[in-house]
């Protein structure tokens, strides 16, 4: 598996604002992994722009706390949103799919390199007056994750159930981490690439 080529990533970062963009917009989308990239970062707001999607997602972001996407376009080829990373709290409001993604349009709380047995889910994720162009419901998946608060929106939710995720998500962290660590927090400050 190759390392992901992300369009623009923000990692550990507090309250940037990114505002008035068209993502990307010197380049082919189809040449990064994500579009915007987060990790780690706490008051993040996306306001006012227009992202076309990478080879995964729109906007991929994983641990840290409040998220805002806000008066967003998104055009996804694979999925729109990803929250992942016991993210706590995030706000989608005012966003428009001009295009669904291939496997869904919105995923929460699917498996990365930083679960551990215990570690609390992604929540308090809010979908506010979010749409679809074609009028099709937006498809979202949740694995570790809490069913999203859904406000004037057409939404379709998908809950994986645990039975299904839970063994995959510890194959997997025994793959990442090894099977002394399946059970250990990983430092805040600590990043784990993958081979």
């Amino acid at each position: 598996m190759s390392a992901d080529k992300n369009y623009e990533s923000h990692v550990q970062e507090n309250g940037t604002h990114i505002e008035g963009r068209t993502l990307p917009s010197d380049a082919d989308p189809a040449e990064y992994s994500d579009i915007l990239k987060f990790s780690n970062c706490e008051d993040i707001t996306v306001k006012n722009c227009s992202i076309l999607g990478g080879k995964e997602d729109c906007i991929d972001a994983v641990r840290g706390n409040n998220y805002t996407f806000d008066t967003v376009t998104l055009t996804p080829k694979h999925n729109g949103i990803t929250l992942k990373g016991s993210i706590d709290t995030a706000n989608i409001t005012n966003v428009e799919f001009q295009s669904h993604g291939k496997d869904c349009d919105i995923e929460l709380g699917q498996y990365d390199n930083y679960w551990y047995i215990g570690r609390p889910p992604t929540r308090n994720v809010r979908i506010i007056d979010t749409n679809a162009t074609d009028g099709k419901p937006i498809v979202v998946k949740v694995w570790d994750a809490n069913t999203p608060i859904v406000v004037n929106s057409s939404v379709k939710v998908i809950n994986i159930p645990k039975f299904i995720w839970w063994p995959y998500f510890v194959f997997r962290a025994i793959q990442t981490r090894g099977i002394k660590n399946i059970t250990s927090p990983v430092a805040a400050g600590s990043f784990i690439k993958t081979k």
